[in-house]
């Protein structure tokens, strides 16, 4: 007999239940779900407007439909041979081609994603997701103008981004050197911001404050990033050398015209200074040290310095002010606000939960409401569009070049028009066009009213090219055919035969 049948049946051993979560992990887990659902919805419940961000936005898009580079599209000074956004075009134009996007859905793809980059990076080095909440609330309480940058839809938004991600990720000093992740990783944020926007010199901005706060080891290990990282991105082109040459023809030449600067593209005129973000930093710096008993630190870290030398040049060109130094404005506020939570409340806790429902709601509704119609404008706007019958004939020939005096109708028409054999006298920068134009150029924007300025232009024309001149009565221009296109614009031809 088996020995087995007298042993004892032993019952079955019951499986401990899966550990419960703890409800304060819970409650950290759903405000950081709190945070990230309300930084998807803002850009979501602005596209839902059919925004159509105004600029370059545009040209990008429309880019993405055509394969002639910017030299068969606009008429250019021969120093220009190559495009300067050269990632952010090849992705739009991947998206349209392989995942069929047509120009809406570029257009929300483009919104969406850079106003995304910007949102999320730095949650990575969060402790505390309401602190970041509060800081854009509180910025765009002071100057509601940051979200109209945060919705243009332009390269330079993934270049903030990486701008953003590199300030958390090397804000505090390191007792001994950079790791390496840390210096390939910023090394690798520089290349794409350069092969994606390619102002490669812009993150020289980033050296000078980490030498004045005497963060040596640090200032020297982003040097060496930048410029491994400079040349890398510039290397995805194809073209490296040509490449980080022509990112610096712009600034250089517009730094070699004397002209008013009030003449400018907008990123390029002075700032005013913008007190109610000083005001808002003294209000913080204040606050905090009442909370925690001690000053934050200002020249003695890097984001002081480079908000205090960002600002001072934003006096010279918005964009350092705009893009770089609003972007050190966010990151410290980020940072003095989590040490002010950090003393007031444990981070699994519901009060954090709650300052997350309190923050989010309002940033919602201030970044998406309407207002002024900054979202809802480009709705009325006037687009010519080259399939109308009664521009038959009224349109450049192939080949023709569209003499106009406005960058809003470069943009608006080669929207809606992106593979025309024709090109536009001004495109994206006026300072990229042939010397004798710009200076007709130059002379219009001062004394928009002087019509016989375009006679310069006139005397140039051939048959096949067109004069648009924005005027309610027909242009007195006698020498050319003239066709209200409504909008606003007349187009004049040279008499057919």
């Amino acid at each position: 007999m088996d020995a087995s049948v007298n042993e004892p049946v032993t019952a079955p051993a019951r499986q401990s239940p899966p550990p419960a979560v703890e409800p304060r992990r819970m409650l950290h887990l759903i405000s950081w779900i709190i945070v990230a659902a309300a930084l998807l919805f803002i850009p979501l419940k602005i596209i839902s407007y059919g925004f159509l961000p105004a600029g370059d936005a545009r040209r990008h898009v429309a880019k993405a439909f055509t394969d002639q580079p910017y030299t068969q599209i606009v008429v250019m000074r021969p120093e220009y041979s190559m495009d300067h956004s050269p990632g952010w075009e090849w992705l739009l134009r991947r998206l349209h081609q392989s995942a069929g996007l047509g120009m809406e859905g570029l257009v929300s793809f483009s919104v969406v994603a850079l106003m995304l980059c910007v949102f999320f990076c730095p949650f990575p080095w969060l402790r505390r997701p309401e602190a970041w909440l509060a800081a854009l609330l509180a910025q765009m309480v002071a100057v509601p103008s940051l979200m109209v940058r945060f919705s243009q839809a332009r390269p330079y938004l993934f270049t903030e981004a990486m701008l953003i991600a590199v300030l958390f990720a090397w804000s505090k000093l390191d007792a001994n050197k950079p790791a390496w992740p840390k210096l390939a990783l910023t090394t690798l944020a520089i290349a794409l911001s350069v092969w994606v926007h390619g102002a490669w010199y812009l993150w020289f901005l980033l050296l000078p404050p980490f030498f004045l706060a005497r963060w040596w080891r640090d200032a020297l290990s982003l040097a060496a990033c930048w410029l491994v990282g400079s040349f890398l991105g510039a290397l995805f082109t194809g073209k490296p050398f040509e490449f980080l040459n022509q990112a610096v023809l712009i600034p250089r030449i517009v730094s070699r015209e004397h002209v008013p600067q009030w003449l400018l593209v907008g990123e390029l005129a002075p700032s005013y200074g913008e007190l109610e973000t000083l005001l808002l930093i003294a209000v913080v710096f204040l606050w905090c040290k009442q909370q925690t008993g001690v000053a934050p630190a200002w020249f003695s870290h890097p984001l002081g310095w480079m908000i205090t030398l960002c600002w001072i040049l934003g006096f010279k060109a918005d964009r350092f002010w705009a893009d770089w130094g609003i972007a050190a404005v966010l990151v410290w506020l980020t940072l003095q606000f989590e040490e002010i939570i950090a003393h007031a409340w444990p981070a699994a806790s519901p009060k954090s939960l709650m300052a997350c429902g309190l923050l989010a709601v309002p940033l919602f509704l201030h970044s998406t409401n309407d207002l002024d119609r900054r979202y809802t404008r480009g709705l009325d706007e006037f687009y010519l569009d080259a399939r109308d019958p009664a521009l038959q004939g009224w349109l450049p020939d192939q080949g023709g070049i569209f003499y106009c005096a406005r960058l809003d109708f470069f943009y608006n028409t080669f929207y809606r028009n992106p593979q025309t054999g024709w090109r536009y006298i001004v495109g994206f920068e006026p300072a990229l066009m042939p010397e004798d134009d710009l200076k007709i150029y130059r002379q219009l924007q001062a004394t928009p009213w002087a019509t016989h300025l375009y006679e310069a232009w006139i005397d140039k024309m051939h048959p096949g090219d067109r004069l648009v001149v924005p005027s309610s009565p027909p242009p007195a221009l006698p020498r050319l055919e003239w066709h209200d296109i409504s909008g606003g614009f007349w187009i004049g031809r040279l008499p057919q035969k």
